[in-house]
């Protein structure tokens, strides 16, 4: 074998295999660069194409700035419209067009364009395969329409109570960190809370993440930070062995404790109770679906007595638990923080939104009572609404990305029409909601009131997508504002936040994904004046975890 390997016809052999990959690998980057070359965007190299101009907007940006914000900065750099080509090869997975348009985005969503194939690559390691948010067809549509039911408003109410003890806890910590008068990170604190509630709602099951800890979540929650964050880690962390490793063991813990939990769960209800019983957790949508497709829901095991699930459902189905606990608690907790960022920066605002409360809560000491008993009453909280809304289109958890097609094709305001084929559309929320064509002259301040019911008409179409819009809008928005409302309406008139970045080596110890990854200096703090700014650790969340020191507004300790 190592003679053969030795002789001079092998090594020509491996010559021009390699030369017929190098070949080949540039004859990819010559289409698409020419296939680019004189589309709307920045200037364009037919050697670089534009990566000069991306990394220029890169190192102007603090490191670890979401990679978001990159197109929003292009377009005002190069004074670009709001759709325009984006060539990074041989990075990424295909050129992008970057759509900045409510008029576009609304375009690509009436189509329903399938979600881009880097969407599944980028969340098989934190999801499984095949998972609801990313897959496309008929197992999109299946998974979707079973458990539509668990996310509907009348269902959701009936959990309001339940919701409102777990911000109770949530109050009760924050009082704690005043007596301490600590820093700490809110986003970290926030987090807990959001698991609790997403866990009764997917699981029925309560973590009691904010006085403890749990194994599934906490492979969840290191999951996350295992993926390929934006400059947050290492990047040959996430192929290191031990990484590796790391990976294998949060999935294999993951499917194992939620395999668990479903298998528990209907062998307890039995094949008769499930069928007939239909509950709205997700966990009970999901066995109710199975059993009422099956004569026999029962396999045999090895006592021949113990129902179970085969492994094909119960695979599909610990996918798309995975997929709502990640979904649910991680974006909701980002948002609240960047809300009570806001009502600190504008204190008229905090009190317009405090007055709200009063008005239709009563006293805040009562208002957990008067909540549980009459929870509709959230839904007469307008301006609190509009808050929550203006904070998503300033600071937005995501983006949407999908695949371009040969039937797509983008009509511009301007009158041209590009074919989206070979393209990934990334319809970008963050420059969405800071396009000064869109917002007017005011983009840029903090105005609730543009999203009040008066001021309704005035919005274009399309242009508030924080939750995406069409059949691929996400099927838990309407529990994030209800959750939303709920923190705010128990929160607002108690305390206040300040920002501590300067105190970030208080918080250094504390053992989060922030403080083992150490705190970054080097370079810009800031984008757009925002220090507050977004960086991705699965989704956008506030840097450093917005380490904050809290004060009540009462002027009471504890």
């Amino acid at each position: 074998m190592f003679q053969l390997l030795q002789s001079p016809f092998v090594g020509v052999v491996l010559c021009i295999t390699v030369l017929a990959y190098v070949g080949r690998w540039l004859a990819t980057g010559y289409a698409i660069r020419r296939r680019i070359h004189g589309k709307p965007g920045p200037p364009h190299s037919m050697l670089w194409g534009h990566l000069k101009e991306m990394g220029d907007v890169a190192m102007a940006s603090p490191r670890r700035a979401h990679p978001h914000v990159y197109p929003h900065l292009l377009r005002k750099k190069f004074n670009l419209g709001s759709v325009f080509f984006v060539d990074v090869w041989p990075f990424g997975y295909d050129p992008f067009i970057a759509v900045m348009d409510p008029a576009v985005c609304q375009q690509v969503s009436d189509y329903n364009a399938k979600k881009h194939h880097s969407m599944q690559s980028f969340l098989i390691p934190l999801l499984g395969r095949d998972d609801m948010v990313s897959t496309n067809g008929e197992l999109w549509k299946r998974w979707r329409t079973m458990f539509n039911p668990g996310f509907s408003t009348q269902h959701l109410m009936t959990l309001v109570p339940g919701i409102v003890d777990d911000v109770l806890v949530y109050v009760d910590k924050l009082n704690e960190h005043v007596e301490k008068g600590d820093v700490f990170r809110l986003e970290e604190e926030t987090t807990r809370l959001t698991i609790d509630v997403i866990g009764k709602v997917v699981l029925d099951l309560h973590f009691n993440m904010q006085r403890g800890d749990d194994p599934c979540i906490e492979a969840l929650r290191e999951q996350v930070h295992l993926l390929p964050n934006e400059g947050t880690q290492n990047p040959f962390e996430t192929w290191h062995p031990w990484g590796i490793y790391r990976r294998w063991r949060n999935d294999k813990l993951m499917n194992d404790y939620i395999g668990k939990v479903l298998d528990d769960r209907f062998a307890s209800k039995g094949s008769t109770a499930v069928k007939t019983e239909r509950k709205r957790t997700v966990i009970d949508l999901a066995l109710w679906n199975y059993a009422s497709g099956k004569e026999d829901v029962t396999e045999l095991t090895n006592d021949t007595t113990t129902p179970k699930m085969d492994s094909a459902f119960k695979q599909g189905a610990i996918t798309q638990i995975r997929a709502f606990l990640f979904a649910g608690h991680d974006t909701t907790s980002s948002t609240m923080c960047y809300v009570f960022h806001l009502l600190k920066k504008h204190p008229t605002v905090h009190a317009t939104l405090c007055a709200e409360h009063e008005a239709i809560l009563g006293p805040v000491e009562s208002t957990a009572d008067v909540i549980k008993s009459q929870p509709h009453l959230l839904n007469k909280l307008e301006y609190t609404l509009a808050v929550l809304k203006e904070t998503l289109r300033l600071f937005p958890a995501a983006s949407g990305v999908r695949q371009g097609e040969k039937d797509l094709n983008l009509h511009l305001p301007t009158g041209e029409t590009f074919n989206t084929e070979g393209y990934m559309v990334w319809l970008l929320h963050y420059g969405l909601g800071h396009n000064e064509e869109v917002w007017g002259p005011t983009v840029n301040d903090f105005d609730p009131s543009r999203f009040l019911p008066s001021n309704a008409h005035k919005i274009p179409e399309g242009a508030w997508r924080p939750f995406e819009q069409g059949p691929r809008n996400c099927l838990g928005q309407n529990l994030a504002l209800l959750e939303s409302r709920v923190i705010m309406a128990l929160v607002c008139r108690r305390f206040d936040f300040d920002l501590a970045l300067d105190g970030i080596g208080e918080v250094m110890g504390d053992g989060s994904f922030y403080a083992r990854n150490g705190s970054f200096r080097r370079g810009p703090q800031s984008v757009e004046g925002e220090e507050l700014y977004q960086i991705l650790v699965g989704a956008a969340k506030p840097r450093e975890g917005m380490p904050v020191r809290v004060k009540r507004l009462d002027g009471k300790v504890g």
